[in-house]
């Protein structure tokens, strides 16, 4: 130990303390992310109020005598406002909900009026207009006259009445021609690019093309038994898309190569025969290509066919709204619709026949009396039965886009032009339009009782003028009113 001096008298020690070598320790964490969310609630608070009568106030009603004498005049007052306002609703029970501004005000003008029955038959029978169909340009109307119904055989006499634009009749229908037959026709139809160029079928199953440039040798008529001898139901010239597959069909049966005036007619019978028809008129030739049996390769009873209608075709619409340019369909007596193929017909039981049908369509339950293909609208047409029921179809599916039941008796129905969705359909009483878009009829000043309709012409050609033929061989010519203000388009198509 040391000795110290100073203060301290005694020397002062202290234990030594070892020291620990330790080595260093690190630590480290991990956090993972956090998110905070909130949910928002609001609370409603209700409250019940209640109130309560004094016991001392009367409620009692008091009876007041009132004056006859003045109740009358109150009523002589207030009812004819009353009564009008009540003829008003019922009138526009099928106008629109729209506003004022937006509702037009639409008014058809009676253009001609054509006494076409001062022709007539012998006898004091009723001629009625059995058809109707514009020529090309518009210029021209050809009308058939005939007996509506027969009891067995036809033995009446048929009349196709021919009216031309004269200019020096400041632009009237002029009578220009007749045509003569040994039996009703039952339907005609110019072509729709050659003007001269005509064909007319009639009830005992013939088929006649006609060239109006010449007044010689006019006439080519079809083999006998067309269409097992029975009523002509329809006709149609098809165009030049759909034709060619008919002209590459009759190029590989026959090996002849086709000109350039060669065209094709499709017919229907009401045996339930379909016939596609080679017609070149500079040539002379009328002759089949393929005859179609609907429902023959199901070994069924022949249908007995109203009406078909092939479908538009749209080169210059985009590929995905494109559709098969060789469907049609074909609507029957008993209201069946079959929707048929031109290229994937199957074989028919019957020799020679094949059978186009792909698929059966939901049926009307009574005769379908038109099939129309919208002008504009690929795949859509429209069906009028004659329980004066109106369906709007699409091709991709077998159930109808909508049901429209009319509320009068129908006859026949045409789509307008330049008018999207509307419908001119043809009543016992006057000339209608109905929007199918959304299911109403739309009102037009000066159609309203102007007499029954059973068939009708639409000019597709400058405006929609529209021929009107009725059950004593007159025909009205209207000129309708383009609709500008259309409703949104409510079919999902």
């Amino acid at each position: 130990m040391w000795n110290l001096s100073g203060y301290d008298s005694e020397a002062v020690g202290f234990d030594s303390v070892a020291v620990k070598k330790t080595e260093d320790a690190s630590t480290g964490t991990q956090t993972t992310e956090f998110f905070e969310a909130a949910v928002a609630t609001q609370t409603v608070a209700y409250k019940d109020g209640s109130s309560m009568t004094s016991p001392t106030e009367d409620l009692t009603t008091k009876d007041v005598k009132y004056s006859a004498a003045n109740l009358n005049a109150f009523l002589q007052r207030v009812m004819p406002g009353m009564l009008e306002q009540l003829d008003e609703n019922k009138e526009n029970a099928y106008e629109s909900s729209e506003s004022d501004e937006d509702n037009e005000i639409l008014t058809a003008k009676l253009v001609q009026e054509l006494k076409v029955r001062e022709v007539q038959g012998s006898g004091d029978q009723a001629l009625s207009v059995l058809d109707l169909s514009w020529s090309n340009t518009g210029n021209s109307l050809a009308v058939s006259l005939g007996q509506k119904q027969h009891e067995n055989w036809c033995t009446d006499n048929g009349l196709i009445r021919f009216y031309t634009v004269k200019v020096s009749a400041g632009d009237k229908l002029v009578h220009s021609m007749d045509i003569n037959e040994k039996n009703c026709v039952s339907v005609l139809k110019y072509h729709p690019s050659v003007a001269a160029l005509f064909v007319y079928g009639t009830v005992t199953g013939e088929i006649v093309i006609c060239d109006l440039r010449n007044n010689d040798e006019l006439q080519m008529t079809s083999p006998s038994g067309t269409h097992g001898s029975k009523r002509v139901t329809a006709l149609s010239w098809l165009e030049s898309t759909t034709a060619e597959t008919f002209f590459a069909i009759h190029i590989n049966n026959t090996g002849k190569r086709r000109a350039s005036t060669d065209r094709i007619l499709v017919s229907s019978g009401s045996d339930g025969t379909i016939v596609a028809w080679h017609v070149n008129a500079d040539n002379k030739t009328f002759e089949a290509i393929v005859t179609y049996s609907v429902n023959g390769a199901r070994k069924m009873a022949a249908p007995d066919i109203s009406c078909f209608d092939f479908i538009n075709t749209f080169p210059l619409r985009p590929t995905g709204d494109k559709i098969s340019n060789d469907i049609f369909v074909v609507g029957t007596n008993v209201g069946n619709l079959f929707l048929c193929n031109i290229k994937n017909a199957q074989s028919a039981a019957h020799s020679g026949h094949v059978d186009p049908v792909s698929d059966v369509l939901e049926s009307h339950a009574t005769c379908i009396l038109a099939v129309t293909f919208h002008q504009d609208k690929p795949g859509v047409f429209i069906t009028l039965s004659i329980d004066s029921e109106l369906r709007i179809y699409n091709v991709k599916q077998a159930s109808p886009l909508k049901i429209i039941s009319l509320d009068y008796h129908v006859s026949c129905v045409g789509w307008l032009p330049y008018n999207p969705w509307l419908a001119v359909v043809g009543t016992e009483a006057e000339m209608r339009l109905c929007d199918v878009a959304c299911g109403r009829e739309v009102h037009v000043d000066g159609l309203k009782g102007t007499g029954g309709v059973c068939k009708l012409a639409v000019n597709q050609i400058g405006g929609c003028r529209v021929a009107a033929g009725d059950s004593e061989g007159c025909v009205k010519i209207w000129d309708l009113p383009r609709c500008s203000h259309t409703p949104g388009d409510d079919l999902d198509i």
